[in-house]
């Protein structure tokens, strides 16, 4: 069994849609928006913040995409759990917000952390 920490998780956050936020103080509107208020304006989110309601399912369909194309199967009873069995090896993942509990057969262990 081993335990990961993806520490860089929300870094890798793809948007599924539009999301807007207000302009955080100390950031400098151009010259030619400076005549209306600041409350007026919004900024279009590109990358996902730390802390974004929306993200852990963002993270999380990204994740299971991914883990889906390498041939794991998705727990229809706990959709968190993710299983590849083969002849000889299996692993079995399972996902708690940023962190990964592995269990898998030792030839399988290189496979699946790289």
């Amino acid at each position: 069994m081993c335990l990961m920490n993806v520490i860089t998780m929300y870094l890798y956050g793809s948007m599924d849609n539009d999301i807007y936020m207000k302009i955080p103080e100390g950031f400098k509107l151009p010259e030619a928006n400076c005549k209306k208020p600041r409350s007026m304006y919004s900024i279009k989110l590109q990358r996902s913040l730390y802390g974004l309601k929306q993200f852990g399912c963002m993270w999380y369909n990204r994740l299971s995409e991914y883990l889906l194309k390498k041939g794991y199967m998705n727990n229809p009873i706990c959709p968190c759990i993710f299983i590849k069995k083969l002849e000889t090896r299996f692993a079995i993942i399972a996902v708690y917000v940023d962190d990964l509990n592995l269990i898998r057969t030792l030839e399988e262990l290189t496979r699946t952390t790289n």
